[in-house]
C-alpha cells in the first residue's frame, strides 16, 4: 500500500505489482513459471490450458487472484514427449493466455 498524497489524505491505496513473466529451466524437463499481471476473466484457465497444450504438468502451484493475477508453479514435462519446450516459447504462449497482444519483451 502507499499514502495518498495527491489528496492530501492519510487514506492508503493499493498498489499494484508490475507485469512480469519469467521462465526458468531447472534440471531437466523441470521448469519454473512466476507470472504477476492484471487480472481478467477466465486468465486462471487459460494459462493452465496453455501449459497443458506445451506438454507441461504442473506439479506444484500457488495462485492469488487478489488485486493483480499472480502464479507461481513448478512444471515437468509430460512423459513420452519427445520435443523440449523452450522457455521463449513458453512465454509467448503465457502472454498470449494472460491476453496480451503481439510479441512479449
Amino acid at each position: 500500500t502507499t499514502k495518498n498524497f495527491s489528496s492530501g489524505s492519510s487514506e492508503e491505496m493499493p498498489m499494484r505489482n508490475s507485469t512480469k513473466f519469467v521462465i526458468e529451466k531447472q534440471g531437466v524437463g523441470e521448469t519454473r513459471i512466476d507470472i504477476c499481471c492484471a487480472t481478467s476473466p477466465g486468465v486462471l484457465i487459460s494459462t493452465v490450458s496453455a501449459l497443458e497444450v506445451l506438454g507441461l504438468e504442473i506439479e506444484q502451484c500457488v495462485v492469488s487472484c487478489f488485486g493483480d493475477f499472480a502464479i507461481q508453479a513448478s512444471c515437468s514435462q509430460e512423459e513420452g514427449r519427445s520435443r523440449v519446450t523452450s522457455t521463449n516459447e513458453i512465454k509467448q504462449a503465457l502472454f498470449t493466455s494472460a491476453g496480451y497482444r503481439g510479441r512479449c519483451l
